[in-house]
């Protein structure tokens, strides 16, 4: 019976643990943030969203022009703040994270919404400025969803990182048993992963690269198909009356 105790408690005391299940020196570990899960480029990448929702919140009047693209600024600048923080990530963290992916994605259906509405009822923007912003929109959905997918996936990077959740929501072909021989060992997904996968996804509609596992990630993948469909619709639409004349 002494035993069994010692050997319990041996773990919290001293014993040998599952190193991927301590966590990290945060000082560390932010530090070495800078391989497959970094930020940087979801950062670069928000960066590049938030211009071009800006643009077209002015193009299509998506009133008040100023407050997405504002809010999506703020959020990002606390991201970043978080993410160069020595401490160790919290709740607020990752709820900032969400939120901003969150905000995103409302100011690229609103946009949408009014794009639509300017094809179909008539714009005070001609007829190229309508199609540029149809494409502009459409790039713009690739990067927000190659965003969300990256956060979604087993958690978000710094749960990833920790190895906090069990079962992916998303399988890459580099992590099959069959497939494993093909890459290094330990192979992870990296954000130009889930870049390709919201570009396959947004072109073929379904998906190419890698598999939703997840309810979640099938609601996703999902709504992307939905609305890159849609937007491509809209813009193949105002192709056409361009070329009518």
């Amino acid at each position: 019976m002494i035993a069994r105790e010692s050997a319990r408690v041996s773990p919290a005391i001293g014993g040998s643990v599952d190193k991927k299940r301590q966590p990290h020196n945060s000082a560390q570990w932010r530090r070495t943030l800078l391989g497959a899960e970094s930020r940087w480029p979801a950062f670069a990448a928000t960066l590049v969203i938030i211009v071009g929702q800006a643009r077209l919140a002015g193009s299509l009047q998506l009133q008040p022009v100023w407050l997405l693209p504002s809010l999506a600024a703020v959020l990002l600048v606390a991201s970043i703040a978080f993410y160069i923080s020595p401490s160790e990530p919290t709740r607020l963290d990752r709820a900032v994270s969400i939120g901003l992916a969150g905000v995103l994605v409302i100011a690229n259906a609103g946009s949408f919404a009014l794009l639509a509405r300017g094809v179909f009822l008539g714009s005070g923007l001609s007829a190229i400025e309508l199609l540029a912003s149809g494409v502009t929109l459409w790039i713009v959905n690739m990067l927000i969803f190659a965003i969300v997918y990256w956060e979604l996936d087993g958690g978000g990077p710094e749960a990833r990182l920790q190895r906090r959740h069990d079962f992916p929501d998303f399988v890459f072909p580099q992590q099959q048993a069959d497939q494993e021989k093909l890459t290094h060992s330990g192979w992870e997904p990296s954000f130009g992963d889930y870049l390709y996968l919201a570009i396959t996804n947004g072109t073929a509609f379904s998906p190419v690269d890698a598999m939703p596992y997840t309810k979640r990630a099938k609601l996703a993948m999902g709504a992307q198909s939905l609305l890159s469909f849609s937007i491509a619709a809209v813009v193949v639409a105002r192709a056409v009356n361009i070329a009518k004349g």
